[in-house]
Formats: structure tokens, C-alpha cells, sequence
């Protein structure tokens, strides 16, 4: 259990016997004698099985990792059918995400997507989602994490890898990070999936109510316990300042989004902070120009100054109508010519 309340991952059963060094090399043998002695008389799918045996225990009791994954290997190329190559490579995904092997992770989840368009079945289709979110957690696109974990609430399967509450976490943070209001309302805020489940989840009720109904206040305390288990995530620890500071973005957007102007000593009274604390964050973003808005000091009044669609869209029109002239031109002086 981490400081989430509940397992950070499917929570895997440990060697069930600490192995010595000698043990581990007689055991291998064992393996290995009777891999031979199935060659002898059975065929090559009971081969497999043995190798895939052998490599099974390397994983979950050697613990030996690298070892593991070649013999993990060697049982794909024999085996025949997408899916069976899926489960074996999902065993070998798993060895990479808790190696943090985030090249051969690339890879493989590539490799899958390949063996999905080959034919491989409907669950091994929807864990691979699973599998490439984490990834993509991994590598900081949150976007297609989330992406990725809304689609699969209602066929979530892949409890080799996470269990069902850590999956809701990770797909409710993801969501409300990067999706806009219409899809959170539908996928998060009122899915019956999700709220069979978020009561369990320490903070997070509160977190994504309070932040789709714009109380700011409730949000920014929640969001304190949110971002400190954040910290201790297998998948999202090393991103939790950059989440944190992106979440953040995201509530004021949303906040001024209502206001033409607003004071700071207001904004701030709606978030629970100071008026000093939120004048330099928001000069932050604004200087980084991912806000559109201004900061008179003088009046200390924040001014909205988002870009009108209208004019961006005909200026937009004007520039391409301008591109598709001179391409027009040039091919009337070229047949002339």
C-alpha cells in the first residue's frame, strides 16, 4: 500500500522463498532438463509452455529480470496468433515499467499495436490501452493518457498491471487536466463507473466536484493531498511539478474565463490564497504566455485579453485566400509560358 490509501499498481505477490544463488542455478537446470525431455516426446506448443514456465518463475521468484525477458522472448518467436504474442509481450511490458526501460517500453507497445491490427482479440485490444496510458504517464503526455483511460472505463480489464481504484485515479487526474468541461461531465463527473468508485479514493470526490463546479477553494484543498500522493506514484512522481503547475493552470483559466476583469485580493479570496502568492503565479504564466490576460499593479485588477475567434478566423481566411491566389498566378504565368 502507498499513501494513496490503496496499491499503486496491481499489487504482486512476492518470491514465495528467499533463493540462494546455488538454488536458483538448480532450479534453472531443473527447467532445463525437463525442456529437453519435452522436446523428446511432445510438440512444439508444450515446448513453449515449458519455456514460458521457466521464464514465469525467473520473473516472479528469481526476480531475475533480464534473464526473464530473453526467455519470454524466445517463447514469442514460437508462439503462432496475435494474442498469445500479446500476452506473452504484456509480461515482458511489465518487467520494463518497473525497470523504468522506457525505450524497450516504446517498442513493444509499437510492436502490439501491430499485432492488434494482425487480429488480436478484444481484451488484449483494450489492456493494450492500458498499457501504452501508463507509458504515456511515464513520458509525460498526459493528454493521450487520458485519452486512453477515458475510452477504456467502461472495459477496463487489465488487472495484471493496475487495480480498478488506481485506474479511476490515474483516468479521473489525467482527465481533468487535459479534457474540456463537456467531456469531464460526461466521462468523470457523471459516469456511474466512476462514481461506484471515487468515495474509496481518498480526495478525489472532492478534487474533480469541486473543480468542475468552480468552487476554488474546496479545489485548491484537495488538490494539497492530491499532489502529495502524487509525489509518491510509481508512474507520476517525477512529473508531479509539472502536473501541479499545469492543474493549477488549468483552474485559472477556467476562473477567468467568466470575467472580463477581476481584482486579485478577489481571485485570490475564491482560491484560499494571497493576493502576493497568486499576483507572482500568474505573472509566471502570463510571461511564459500561457495565460491571455494582463496585471495592473497600480489597480490590481487582472484584465482578461483573450484573442477574438472571429478575427483570428476571417485574418486566418484572409492568409490562406492570399496563399491560394499566388499558387493560382504562378500556374497561369507557367501556362502561358
Amino acid at each position: 500500500m502507498n499513501n494513496f490509501g490503496f496499491s499503486s499498481g496491481k499489487k504482486k505477490a512476492g518470491p514465495s522463498k528467499k533463493w540462494t544463488e546455488r538454488e536458483i542455478e538448480n532450479k534453472i537446470t531443473e527447467f532445463d532438463k525437463k525442456i529437453e525431455e519435452i522436446k523428446e516426446r511432445e510438440g512444439d506448443v508444450e515446448v513453449r509452455d515449458a519455456i514460458l514456465n521457466k521464464a514465469e518463475w525467473l520473473k516472479n521468484e528469481a526476480r531475475d529480470f533480464p534473464h526473464a525477458e530473453r526467455i519470454f522472448r524466445e517463447a514469442y518467436e514460437m508462439s503462432g496468433g496475435a494474442s498469445r504474442k500479446m500476452e506473452i509481450l504484456f509480461e515482458v511490458i511489465i518487467m520494463n515499467i518497473e525497470k523504468y526501460d522506457l525505450d524497450a517500453l516504446k517498442k513493444d507497445v509499437a510492436t502490439c499495436k501491430t499485432l492488434v491490427e494482425e487480429g488480436a482479440d478484444w481484451d488484449k485490444k483494450n489492456k493494450l490501452k492500458i498499457f501504452e496510458a501508463v507509458y504515456c504517464m511515464l513520458t509525460r503526455d498526459f493528454q493521450k493518457a487520458s485519452d486512453l483511460l477515458l475510452s477504456s472505463i467502461a472495459t477496463f480489464t487489465c488487472v495484471e498491471l493496475l487495480e480498478y481504484q488506481d485506474f479511476i485515479f490515474y483516468a479521473v487526474l489525467m482527465g481533468l487536466l487535459t479534457q474540456n468541461r463537456k467531456t469531464i461531465q460526461k466521462e468523470i463527473i457523471h459516469s456511474p463507473d466512476v462514481l461506484s468508485v471515487i468515495r474509496d479514493i481518498p480526495h478525489l470526490k472532492q478534487f474533480a466536484e469541486s473543480f468542475y463546479s468552480c468552487e476554488y477553494k474546496k479545489f485548491f484543498e484537495a488538490f494539497v493531498h492530491i499532489i502529495d500522493r502524487v509525489k509518491t506514484d510509481i508512474y507520476l512522481s517525477d512529473h508531479v511539478g509539472y502536473f501541479a503547475k499545469e492543474m493549477r493552470l488549468v483552474a485559472y483559466k477556467q476562473y477567468l474565463e467568466a470575467f472580463k476583469s477581476v481584482t486579485i485580493q478577489n481571485m485570490a479570496q475564491a482560491f484560499g490564497v494571497s493576493g502576493e502568492f497568486l499576483d507572482v503565479e500568474l505573472s509566471n504564466f502570463i510571461y511564459n504566455g500561457k495565460l491571455n490576460c494582463k496585471i495592473d499593479k497600480v489597480s490590481g485588477v487582472i484584465e482578461s485579453n483573450r484573442p477574438n475567434r472571429k478575427v483570428a478566423l476571417f485574418n486566418e481566411t484572409v492568409k490562406k485566400g492570399d496563399a491560394l491566389l499566388n499558387r493560382v498566378q504562378k500556374l497561369a504565368r507557367a501556362l502561358d509560358i
